[in-house]
Order: C-alpha cells, then sequence, then structure tokens
C-alpha cells in the first residue's frame, strides 16, 4: 500500500516510474518504500518513451507490445496485431496506467509463486497457472492472452483465496481504465487512474487484512527443480526463508465475504 501511495505522488507531479518490480519494493520495518528512479520520467519529456523499459515479469502488456491494446474496433476491443485505425501512426507512449499495472503483476506474482506450509510443494494446477502469467520471456501473445481473461484463483492454497478475489478486482479495474482511457487518441487517463488508486487502496487493504497472521513461503529447492524452465522462476531470487504478509491494522469497511462476481474463476 505504501508503494502504492508513492505511484500517487509520483504521478500527481506528472511523472511515471517506468520499473516497478519485487526488487524495487523495500520494506522497513513496517512501512514499504521504493527504490531506485532511474528509469523514472516526465510525462511531457522530449526523450522518446518507446524503448522497452521494465522487468520483464512485472512489465505492462502494453509496454511489452509497444502498443495499445484496448481500442475499440468496432464496437469491440482490438485484438492485439490488429492495426489501430485512424490513430495507428500515434506513438505509443508509457502512461501511469502501466504503472498500475506493474504493481498488480507484483501482487499476482506474490501470490502464485508462493505457497502457505514451510517446505510446501504448490499444486500442479497452480504450477500452470505461474507459467502462463509469467513465462519468463518476451512472449507477447501468450503474456497478453494471459492477463485478458481472470485469474484462477482456486488453483492457490485455500488461505490465499480471499487476498486472490481482491487481487483479481484489481485486474478487472485495470482493464476498465485502459478501455475507458483508450476510447480516443492520444490516451486520456487522468479520470480512470485517479479511480484506479482509489479502487487500489481498498482491495490492498482488504487483502492484506484477510492475510493477516498468513505466513507465505518460497517453494523448496527440489520442486523449483522439477518445475518447467529455470528462467520463469522467481525474477528476484528470494531467500527459501519463511516471509510475512502485511500485518496492517487498518481495518477497510467491506463485506469480507465479497468475491468477484466474474463466473470465469477455475
Amino acid at each position: 500500500m505504501d508503494v502504492r501511495e508513492a505511484l500517487q505522488v509520483l504521478h500527481s507531479v506528472d511523472w511515471v516510474y517506468r520499473d516497478i518490480s519485487t526488487g524495487k519494493v523495500l520494506r522497513r520495518g513496517e512501512m514499504g518504500k521504493s527504490a531506485d528512479l532511474e528509469c523514472a520520467k516526465r510525462m511531457d519529456s522530449n526523450t522518446a518513451h518507446e524503448v522497452l523499459t521494465g522487468t520483464l515479469e512485472f512489465m505492462a502488456c502494453e509496454v511489452e507490445a509497444q502498443n495499445y491494446l484496448f481500442q475499440p474496433r468496432g464496437g469491440k476491443r482490438r485484438r492485439e496485431g490488429e492495426p489501430c485505425g485512424e490513430d495507428s501512426n500515434l506513438p505509443f507512449r508509457f502512461n501511469p496506467l502501466h504503472d498500475m499495472e506493474s504493481l498488480w503483476w507484483i501482487a499476482t506474482w506474490t501470490l502464485y509463486y508462493h505457497v502457505d506450509q514451510k517446505g510446501g510443494r504448490p499444486s500442479s494446477e497452480q504450477i500452470t497457472q505461474f507459467h502462463k502469467l509469467f513465462p519468463g520471456r518476451l512472449d507477447s501473445a501468450s503474456r497478453t492472452n494471459a492477463f485478458l481473461v481472470p485469474l484462477k484463483c482456486k488453483v492457490l492454497p485455500a488461505s490465499f483465496h480471499r487476498a486472490g478475489y481482491e487481487v483479481e478486482f484489481m485486474h478487472q479495474e485495470i482493464m476498465a481504465a485502459y478501455t475507458e482511457s483508450e476510447k480516443s487518441m492520444p490516451t486520456t487517463y487522468t479520470n480512470p487512474l485517479e479511480k484506479l488508486h482509489s479502487d487500489f487502496t481498498d482491495c490492498l487493504a482488504f487483502a492484506f487484512a484477510a492475510s493477516k497472521n498468513i505466513e507465505i513461503f518460497s517453494p523448496n529447492a527440489k520442486q523449483q527443480r522439477e518445475d518447467p524452465p529455470s528462467d520463469t522462476q522467481d525474477p528476484e531470487q528470494p531467500s527459501n526463508e519463511k516471509q510475512e504478509t502485511d500485518t496492517s491494522n487498518k481495518k477497510p469497511k467491506r463485506d469480507d465475504s465479497r468475491e468477484p462476481s466474474n463466473g470465469g474463476y477455475q
């Protein structure tokens, strides 16, 4: 939540971070901090934004594709690879929504990479879903296809489900923000971004409260060796020591039984 607040401050002065990843998120006591602003830029910078920038596992899909993926086409969202129409000559530019998607990828990676028991092994379904979301290579079609469908929260350990539902709600709101911002070109992201920050605040607070006292662990070394290719493992090389979820005392005023209405969960 602290990193989201840091992004909000950055966005409020028309800057974008451009490289949010687990390696750039630090924890000091109960406070989270973002580090390393070498990739940050002003939105009105004359320096080209088209250069592929970011950590692959947490890079926004549009940034990886270097294209806008949510422009309307005949009343439907444009599919990847289809022409953009009359605005196709507009250069692609990084915007704050892409930072927010990277923050979502961090939350998603945290859930799908970890287990809730020391020495535990993720289910085969969890491993399969992890590798769809994090193929570990520049493969925009595969990764984007995984982004465009609902998360399969029920492949996660049962103790992760409630946090998973909140992360999926964030996912739905990101796609809604992209769709709204790309109704016209150049993108108009101000109002969708404001709503997205508000939605993320609620979702993260609720996820942390629902996960209070739940410990998370990296999969054991044997499991890592058995998993498909090694380049899809933890991009920031976490230790095998146990980690704890944020024990924030904030109590969101929402029904703690809420689950996403989308019926696509497996």
